[in-house]
C-alpha cells in the first residue's frame, strides 16, 4: 500500500481531492491533508515515508514548490502532482523541472482526470520498482557468481585437486581470519530410509541456496556425503555465531546437525583448519550428548584396534563371549581410539565370529553397517544386533535352506500393492516376519538398490503415468503416487526425470 499527502490551503479543494477517489480500492492510504507546506513537511518528518505528494502551489508559510523540492529531498522517489490555478503556469513549468509528475487544474477539476493522473504516479512507481527490483537481482546474482567461484577455488583447494598457490588470487582475496565451520548432517540413515537417497541432496541444495540469499558475506558448500562447509568472516565470539547458524538450519530443515569448528588465520591454512574442524568433529561419536566442538590442541585418540589374531586370542580365552564384548565395549568408551579405529575393531570381531560360518555378502553388508555408524551408542546397538541376526541366519539356515527368494517375492507383492500408502522399512520386515536390518541387507543383495529408492521409482513411474493420461493437478497426482509433500514431490520429479510434472505433462500428455 502506497502513502498518499494532500496539501491546500483551501479546505473545500483539500475535501474534493479527499472525496475523488476510492483510495483503499486503489492500495492507497491517505495518511493525511494539511492547508500549508510546512504542516506537510513537519508531518513527513514525524510519519516517515510518503510515495505521492499532492500539493497547491500559492500557499502561506511555505508554498508548494519549496514544499516539493524538501519533500524530494527526503525521497527521492516521490511522485508530485501540483494543483494549480490558470495563472500560475510558470511555477508549474519550474515544478514540472523539478521532477513533478503532472499538474491539475482546480477550474476543470474532474474526478476521472484525478483519477488518471494518480494511476500515472501508480505506473511510475511500480515501473521504477520493476527496474529497482531487475537491478537488485542482477547485482545479487553478479556477488552470488563471484561467491561460487571463490567457493569452487576453495573447494578445489581443500580437496588437495589444486595446489594453494594456482589459485592464489582468488583465495588471497579473502577477508583473514575466518571462521571454518563444518556442519555433519546426522540420522542420513533415517533420512533415506524415509525419503530416499535423493532427499539429502534436496536439503543440502536448499541449504546452501538460502545461506546465499540471506547471508551479505561467506561461502557455504556441501565437502562430502553428509557434510557441509561454512566460512564465515566474523571470528568474535564463534561459539555464538555457530550457534545461530545451526538453529536456523535446523528449523528452516529439519535436519539434525553437529558443528564442529577452526579459525583460520592466513589463506595458506585453509586444509589445516579443515583438518582441524574434522578432528573437532570426531568427537561427537564418543559424545553425542554434544552438537558444537571447538578445535582444541591436543586431542589424541592414538590406541591402535586388536588385530585379527588378538581378537581370536581373546575370544578363546575369555570365560564367555559377553565378558570379552563388555570389556572391549568399556575400552572404547574411553576415548583412547579413533572412531574408525573402534569401528574396524568392531567389524573384525564379527569377521572372526562368523568368518565361513554365513554368506560373506551378508556379512560384509553387516560391517559396513558398523562402519556407517554415527555414534558409540550406534555402533555398540548394531554390533549386538548384527550378533544376534547372525545367529538366526546359522540356526535357520540348517531349518530353511532356500527361504531368502520366498521372503523378497512375499515383500515385492506386498511393496506392489501398497507403494502408494505409507510405507517404510519396518513396514515391510514386520509383513514378511524378519528384521527391519536383515530385510534391508536382503532387499539390497537380490535387488541391487536401497528399498525406499526402489518404492520411489514405482512411485514416479505412477506420477508419470498420471500426468500423461490424466487431467489431475500436480498435488492431486502427489497424492496419488504416494507423495505427502507436492513441493518435495516437483523437486524430486525434476531431480529424476529433468522436467517439472507441468512441463512432463506438456510433453507427454495424450
Amino acid at each position: 500500500m502506497y502513502n498518499v499527502m494532500i496539501v491546500d490551503d483551501e479546505p473545500i479543494i483539500r475535501f474534493g481531492l479527499k472525496s475523488s477517489i476510492d483510495w483503499e480500492d486503489k492500495n492507497l492510504h491517505l495518511i493525511g491533508d494539511f492547508s500549508n507546506g510546512k504542516q506537510a513537511l513537519e508531518a513527513m518528518e514525524r510519519t516517515g515515508h510518503v510515495d505521492i505528494l499532492i500539493t497547491d502551489i500559492k500557499m502561506p508559510v511555505m508554498d508548494g514548490i519549496t514544499l516539493m523540492k524538501k519533500a524530494l529531498q527526503l525521497n527521492p522517489k516521490l511522485k508530485v502532482v501540483l494543483v494549480s490555478s490558470y495563472n500560475e503556469f510558470e511555477y508549474v513549468r519550474e515544478g514540472l523541472t523539478h521532477g513533478a509528475v503532472d499538474y491539475i487544474l482546480k477550474q476543470t477539476l474532474e474526478p476521472d482526470q484525478f483519477s488518471k493522473t494518480i494511476h500515472k504516479c501508480i505506473d511510475k512507481i511500480l515501473e521504477e520498482e520493476k527496474v529497482t527490483e531487475k537491478l537488485d537481482h542482477a547485482e545479487q546474482t553478479n556477488k552470488i557468481n563471484e561467491r561460487r567461484k571463490t567457493e569452487q577455488s576453495i573447494k578445489r583447494v581443500l580437496l588437495r585437486k589444486m595446489p594453494y598457490q594456482d589459485c592464489e588470487q582468488r583465495i588471497e582475496s579473502l577477508p583473514m581470519p575466518q571462521l571454518l565451520l563444518l556442519g555433519s548432517i546426522k540420522e542420513l540413515d533415517r533420512l533415506e530410509d524415509e525419503f530416499g537417497f535423493l532427499y539429502k541432496n534436496l536439503i543440502i541444495e536448499e541449504i546452501q541456496e538460502r545461506f546465499y540469499r540471506e547471508t551479505e558475506a561467506g561461502y557455504c558448500f556441501p565437502i562430502g556425503e553428509n557434510e557441509l562447509i561454512f566460512f564465515m568472516g566474523n571470528t568474535e565470539e564463534p561459539q555464538e555465531v555457530v550457534e545461530r547458524l545451526k538453529q536456523r538450519i535446523e528449523k528452516e530443515s529439519s535436519l539434525k546437525v553437529v558443528f564442529s569448528y577452526a579459525v583460520v588465520e592466513n589463506p595458506g591454512k585453509l586444509v589445516d583448519g579443515y583438518h582441524d574442524a574434522s578432528l573437532a568433529g570426531e568427537q561427537y561419536f564418543f559424545q553425542s550428548e554434544t552438537e558444537i566442538f571447538p578445535f582444541e590442541r591436543g586431542e589424541n585418540m592414538l590406541q591402535e584396534p586388536l588385530s585379527l589374531e588378538e581378537i581370536k586370542a581373546q575370544v578363546h580365552k575369555k570365560e564367555s563371549l559377553e565378558t570379552f564384548f563388555e570389556e572391549r565395549f568399556a575400552h572404547w568408551k574411553e576415548e583412547c581410539m579413533h572412531p574408525v579405529n573402534v569401528k574396524k575393531e568392531a567389524g573384525d570381531i564379527l569377521k572372526v565370529l562368523y568368518w565361513n560360518k554365513i554368506e560373506v555378502s551378508v556379512l560384509m553388508d553387516y560391517m559396513s553397517n558398523l562402519e556407517s555408524s554415527e555414534t558409540l551408542e550406534e555402533l555398540i546397538r548394531l554390533f549386538q544386533e548384527a550378533k544376534n541376526e547372525c545367529d538366526l541366519l546359522l540356526e535357520s539356515e540348517s531349518k530353511h535352506p532356500h527361504t531368502d527368494n520366498e521372503l523378497l517375492d512375499k515383500a515385492l507383492s506386498y511393496i506392489h500393492d501398497h507403494f502408494t500408502h505409507e510405507m517404510t522399512l519396518q513396514h515391510v520386515a514386520d509383513h514378511i516376519h524378519i528384521s527391519r536390518n536383515y530385510f534391508s541387507i536382503l532387499f539390497k543383495r537380490f535387488m541391487d538398490i536401497n528399498f525406499i529408492d526402489y518404492v520411489i521409482g514405482l512411485r514416479i513411474n505412477k506420477a508419470k503415468e498420471l500426468l500423461g493420461h490424466t487431467s489431475l493437478k500436480v498435488y492431486e497426482v502427489a497424492g496419488e503416487s504416494g507423495f505427502n509433500d507436492v513441493k518435495y514431490f516437483s523437486k524430486l520429479f525434476k531431480k529424476v526425470t529433468g522436467f517439472s510434472p507441468g512441463d512432463y505433462r506438456t510433453e507427454h500428455h495424450k
